[in-house]
């Protein structure tokens, strides 16, 4: 009994001398430790508006667009922003700061090498509605953000309709393989709640192969239309766009397949 408590006396002297120590290293190294835990959460306070008083005179613009600021800090808080920037995504950085342009948004044409379906596919990063998806380049799916006019990526003079949460001038377009279910297999579900079938003369997409939102879905959602179509064997498309493009559907559908078959690797 005597030999135990000198044994926990021994352990309590040991632990207490620890806390001591440690207690000292920190008041002494404490500034040192609060610049490492800010240079890491630096980006995320000027990215939520909190600006640092020297950009107190800069900041006024940038308070107006609080919630978007929040939204992409809530996207990027497990991804640092990369240390350097294109000059394109600089130069976008520096008209837009905080909306995450070489991690969200970019205007890098670096090709990324995506397996869709048992398809190699070569897409430049500046298409993908998350620029963190060409880091990963491992994903098999591909969700894609395009200019309504002509289909084309992001560029300096429309930057705020990709910014956008909603847009008519924007188009988004997802690749994904079938993953064991059947081709055209939206023809055998019912629609999605909110959506119903879009009836257009020629149209021939089959049940479900155009979906567009019905007139009594919540305010404040932007009308818009789903059309999917099958892209070889393995893979499928599905595209988003405003309602005012629906009766153009053949037009976009046909950019579209042009589109994908350009980012598809040629075996």
């Amino acid at each position: 009994m005597k030999q135990d408590r000198q044994n926990k006396f021994r352990w309590l002297i040991f632990v207490l001398l620890l806390l001591l120590t440690m207690g000292a290293g920190y008041f002494h190294y404490r500034q040192q430790i609060f610049e490492v835990f800010a240079a890491g959460t630096q980006w995320v306070l000027v990215t939520c508006g909190f600006q640092p008083e020297e950009e107190a005179e800069r900041s006024e613009t940038l308070q107006s667009d609080q919630l978007r600021k929040l939204f992409y800090a809530a996207r990027m808080f497990n991804s640092p922003p990369p240390e350097e920037l294109s000059e394109e995504d600089a130069r976008a950085n520096h008209l837009y700061p905080g909306v995450g342009f070489g991690l969200v948004h970019t205007f890098s044409i670096k090709p990324v090498p995506v397996v869709i379906g048992g398809w190699l596919f070569s897409i430049p990063c500046t298409y993908f509605a998350d620029a963190r998806d060409c880091q990963k380049s491992a994903g098999s799916v591909a969700r894609l953000k395009v200019s309504a006019a002509g289909l084309s990526a992001m560029r300096v003079e429309n930057i705020d309709a990709f910014l956008a949460a909603s847009s008519p001038d924007i188009i988004g377009i997802t690749l994904a393989g079938l993953e064991g279910r059947p081709q055209r297999w939206w023809q055998q579900e019912a629609s999605p709640a909110g959506y119903s079938p879009y009836q257009s003369v020629g149209f021939t997409g089959g049940a479900g192969g155009l979906l567009c939102t019905e007139a009594q879905v919540g305010r404040g959602v932007m009308s818009h239309c789903l059309l999917r179509f099958m892209h070889g064997r393995g893979v499928y498309a599905e595209l988003k766009f405003a309602s005012q493009g629906r009766d153009n559907w053949a037009d976009i559908e046909q950019q579209a397949r042009a589109l994908i078959r350009d980012f598809q690797v040629k075996r």
